[in-house]
């Protein structure tokens, strides 16, 4: 039951390999692949003798075949659409377009890929009747589907003659699911020229529709195409060779394979797989299946996601840290000179620091030693600002923590939610013994808020969750959380917060330019920070490892000066080999 906090990815797979290995021992033990637990459960159902997914030692070399084959086709499938969005992007980005404009293209685009899809999945029936055109009553599969689907034989004619339907178009035109479980369950009930011609038609639409402007997933079509590719492949193998290779495992096989090469999961895909399957006995081939497909298609491209990642400009950084992070030094890429604040500002101080920058985040120090404090976020000081939290005088962080009472409103802006801190401190009293703050805000019952409160939330920026709302007496009420203060607060009717390009911005009274900002009471105190020094593997492992979004870098003639700060975007290999150099050239 005990699990640590972290669970790195190379521990991850040494644990999947060491399943692999001790499951693969007791398997030997037992002399077949599917009898690998110390209980053996009943034969598998779905054929009269009970041996549907089978498994001989013989056929290893056909699931790391299937696997390399599968890794291969996704790296390929990626790179087409790695291709197909960089050409999408640049179509959009030719010209300056209004937003309507921009949105009517893409509309169009969307209306274009369902004529390419309708013509598409019409037309390839109609040419492939040939081989596809079957008697109902003849064909298990076709029966079943549509009994499946409850629907009438005449909707599934597609060209075919009297009394027969095309077993192509219903599995194009019927439902997904229904065409994935009787592929799984047996694929020689299916021409094998049905399964390629799904196959090789899904593949590419899946291509063109995978990350345009409507919901189309990419999980149940590659499992369509695997399913069909690899039981066709199975069925043409049987055929020539004769190996007697059971159809229904291999059609597994194809759907993991193409799934991990196209999204490179391991554990959550042999987990999926499994139970969404109930084949617990196939355990062994999936996950040769799976490594091996993983390993091929990471030796040509990243994972379909990550690659979606990186090509829409978010900063994903990889668990993986290469060599070189061990020359380069922290100082090497870290953002410099850093932006800071004083313990203390005045509320003009902060509202042009809001404006003009587009940070985060940013740094405390003491306005004397410029010692480093702690760290401030940006919607903290939005909401200081906006609810009004001034403080009299010019306090220090020390002053604060020692002062015998507070304001409610200095209270309050000790409960803005902290990156750690979700209670309110223990305060020093004037006896000089522990004891707790003793600010009490007036309490309002459940009936007087239902009859003040507005409709609507305090608004969309609201950083103090939905505990905050905004009364008809143009008051903040508090309510609904032990973290925070229940009680009521006015707010300012002169400042307003509106959003520009993605950053909120405060628009303050000149009245309150004078006023002082206490950031030392809402700021936290126990922000990470390293030395400018450090190694840069060292700096990335902490930052993936805690999840941070700020890392605070320190230097100076005593070392407790802020000289940079380290964000997600300074750890992306772009970044790093443009201002410490190749990455690659020491790897």
């Amino acid at each position: 039951k005990k699990h640590p906090p972290f669970f790195a990815h190379p521990l991850l797979f040494k644990t999947l390999v060491c399943t692999a290995i001790a499951t693969f021992c007791l398997t030997v033990y037992r002399g077949n692949l599917s009898e690998y637990g110390v209980i053996t459960l009943a034969p598998l159902e779905g054929t009269l003798n009970g041996e549907i997914f089978l498994n001989r030692f013989t056929e290893i070399p056909l699931y790391a075949a299937w696997g390399a084959v599968g890794g291969l086709s996704g790296a390929f499938f990626n790179h087409l659409w790695e291709s197909m969005f960089h050409m999408r992007q640049g179509f959009f980005k030719r010209q300056k377009v209004s937003p309507i404009g921009r949105i009517i293209e893409k509309l169009t685009e969307v209306g274009l890929l369902s004529i390419i899809t309708s013509i598409l999945t019409f037309a390839l029936p109609m040419l492939m009747r040939q081989y596809t055109c079957k008697n109902p009553d003849s064909t298990v599969a076709i029966k079943m589907l549509l009994v499946d689907e409850e629907s009438d034989l005449s909707e599934h004619r597609f060209g075919c003659g009297k009394n027969q339907i095309d077993e192509l178009g219903v599995i194009l035109f019927g439902s997904r699911e229904s065409a994935i479980k009787f592929i799984l369950t047996d694929p020689t009930m299916f021409e094998p020229a049905t399964l390629l011609s799904v196959g090789l038609l899904f593949f590419p639409l899946m291509t063109l529709t995978f990350g345009v402007n409507i919901p189309s997933g990419i999980f149940m079509p590659t499992m369509l195409v695997g399913a069909s590719l690899g039981g066709v492949a199975c069925i043409a193998l049987n055929s020539a060779l004769d190996l007697g290779l059971n159809s229904s495992t291999y059609a597994l096989l194809g759907a993991a394979a193409l799934l991990s090469g196209i999204q490179r999961s391991t554990v959550s895909l042999c987990v999926i797989l499994l139970e969404g399957t109930g084949q617990t006995k196939i355990l062994i081939p999936v996950i040769i299946t799976v490594v091996v497909a993983r390993y091929v298609g990471d030796f040509f491209n990243h994972g379909i996601y990550e690659m979606a990642i990186e090509a829409k400009g978010y900063p994903y950084l990889d668990h993986h840290i290469k060599k070189s992070y061990d020359v380069y030094k922290v100082k090497d890429v870290m953002s410099s000179p850093a932006l800071t604040m004083n313990s203390v500002e005045t509320a003009r101080n902060v509202e042009l620091m809001l404006k003009q920058t587009g940070h985060h985040g940013f740094p405390v120090v003491d306005a004397n030693t410029k010692k480093f404090l702690g760290l401030v976020r940006r919607d903290q000081l939005v909401a200081l600002l906006e609810c009004g939290i001034f403080t009299e005088t010019s306090t220090t962080l020390m002053k604060d923590l020692t002062r015998k009472s507070f304001k409610a409103e200095s209270m309050l802006a000790l409960t803005i939610r902290d990156d750690r801190y979700h209670k309110f401190p223990s305060f020093i009293s004037s006896s000089g013994g522990a004891s707790e703050s003793s600010i009490k805000l007036e309490t309002i019952d459940d009936d007087t808020v239902r009859d003040d409160i507005l409709d609507n939330e305090f608004d969309e920026y609201s950083w103090l969750m939905d505990n905050v709302q905004e009364t008809n007496r143009n008051s903040l009420v508090i309510t609904g959380d032990d973290a925070l203060p229940t009680g009521s607060i006015s707010k300012s009717n002169e400042t307003t917060v509106y959003s520009d390009h993605g950053k909120l911005i405060v628009k303050l009274d000149e009245a309150h330019y004078s006023k002082n900002v206490d950031i030392a009471a809402v700021m936290n105190q126990g922000a990470y920070c390293v030395a400018a020094g450090l190694p840069l593997s060292k700096a990335y492992t902490m930052f993936t490892t805690l999840g941070l979004r700020h890392l605070v870098v320190l230097g100076g003639k005593d070392g407790g000066e802020v000289v940079g700060v380290l964000t997600r975007m300074n750890f992306t290999p772009d970044y790093i080999e443009s201002h410490a150099g190749d990455i690659n050239r020491l790897d």
